[in-house]
């Protein structure tokens, strides 16, 4: 008789995310200054716990902006005596990101962090003209996708913000992430614009776009190399590159089976595969927005403590290029 499948389902490929975040990956922070980085609405005890453990590895100075009397009651309760942090009392969502805004527009906070607070509310007060936080260029959310054991991270983007980002809000990602790459130590990076093909096919708009943001980014860039349109087989694995021939010297062939960046389409594509990564292979997704006055980190109530803490290190190495 067969065997039946009707007991399995797609747990079988679900992987435990990392306690802790891998040690290479925080000495990647090790030469940047400690700077105060502003947690919006820090209550509650994940973001107290991500503030604790920022001081503990030198990551950050916090900057606690939100109602004082239950921050202070909820860092007792995780046996915090507030070392290293400062209260700044605000009342409500709507206080805390007004008052952390204006925390960096008077140079005090070099970075922000979402805390017990809705994302529109706290994207909303940022996206603001007025608020100062925006710049000329774009904003950009980047994951580094960190191997549970530690190794070379891979970057996406955009799987957080942009929803249809057009071909220039995709080179810009593609440029944001060959300067952080830069200031993590790769010399050269190498940058995959994906699509679900190598050839540039009219019947697929992502294909034909992923060529002209290779070929703008790698205008504006000649110190990394730019290739599209990737399918993200052949952006990551050397053995699909050499199957298909595609090799060289020249951005493809470098590029193709040894990407260390990708370039999504749409948030769709960038929040299946960040969390397919998470989900079934146990990586660990340190997140931040770029392109702003300061380095902006996104948290999740699903976030586990080191991705929280990972992202921080992010921020760290993104805030401290900010000030070259």
């Amino acid at each position: 008789m067969a065997a039946s499948l009707s007991d399995k389902n797609s747990s079988a490929f679900l992987r435990t995310p990392p306690a802790a975040c891998p040690d290479d990956f925080l000495a990647l922070a090790a030469g940047t200054v400690p700077r105060p980085m502003a947690f919006v609405r820090a209550t509650g005890t994940a973001t107290l716990e991500t503030a604790r453990d920022a001081v503990a590895a030198g990551l950050a100075l916090p900057l606690l902006v939100g109602e004082a009397a239950q921050i202070a009651k909820d860092a007792a309760a995780i046996g915090w005596d507030l070392a290293g942090a400062e209260i700044i009392d605000a009342n409500g969502e709507e206080g805390a990101i007004t008052t952390a805004i204006a925390l960096v527009a008077e140079g005090r906070a070099a970075g922000l962090v979402k805390g017990q607070l809705h994302t529109d509310v706290f994207m909303g007060g940022i996206v603001r003209r007025a608020s100062g936080i925006r710049t000329t260029r774009r904003l950009v959310h980047v994951f580094a996708m960190v191997p549970p054991d530690g190794g070379r991270p891979l970057l996406i983007s955009d799987a957080a913000v942009n929803i249809a980002p057009d071909v220039t809000t995709r080179t810009t990602a593609a440029l944001e992430m060959a300067a952080l790459l830069r200031r993590m130590g790769i010399a050269r990076p190498r940058i995959a614009v994906l699509s679900a093909t190598e050839s540039e096919l009219p019947a697929m708009p992502s294909s034909i776009e992923g060529a002209e943001v290779a070929v703008a980014a790698g205008a504006a860039d000649g110190a990394a190399d730019f290739a599209g349109p990737l399918s993200f087989d052949l952006a990551v694995s050397p053995l699909s590159a050499s199957i298909k021939g595609i090799e060289g010297d020249n951005p493809q062939g470098r590029v193709a089976g040894h990407a260390d960046a990708v370039v999504v389409p749409d948030i769709v594509a960038g929040n299946v595969l960040f969390k397919s990564i998470v989900y079934f292979a146990g990586g660990l997704a340190a997140g931040v927005v770029l392109g702003g006055r300061v380095p902006i980190i996104l948290t999740s109530r699903s976030d586990p403590p080191a991705a929280r803490l990972a992202s921080l290190v992010l921020a760290a190495i993104a805030g401290q290029e900010e000030q070259e």
